[in-house]
């Protein structure tokens, strides 16, 4: 199973386990209109160099600060 960030609707994000090779998250709007969110890898560096990656979807553009503050509020 593979752990990814989920940005959606303006909620709080969440973690989704999915299987490897699913490419996409379905979610629900409140008017019922459905969302296809695209499962996608961030990679965020830090100062000391090291590179971390993480699965994310989202139905809006994230900032790498708001992955990597939900990563460690949720990842840990």
């Amino acid at each position: 199973m593979r752990n990814v960030l989920v940005f959606f609707n303006n909620e709080p994000v969440i973690i989704q386990k999915v299987i490897p090779g699913t490419t996409s998250i379905l979610r629900e709007y409140p008017n019922g209109e459905e969302a296809h969110l695209k499962i996608m890898f961030a990679g965020v560096h830090s100062i000391t160099g090291d590179h971390t990656e993480f699965c994310v979807a989202s139905d809006k553009e994230l900032t790498s600060q708001e992955i990597v503050e939900a990563a460690n509020r949720l990842l840990k």
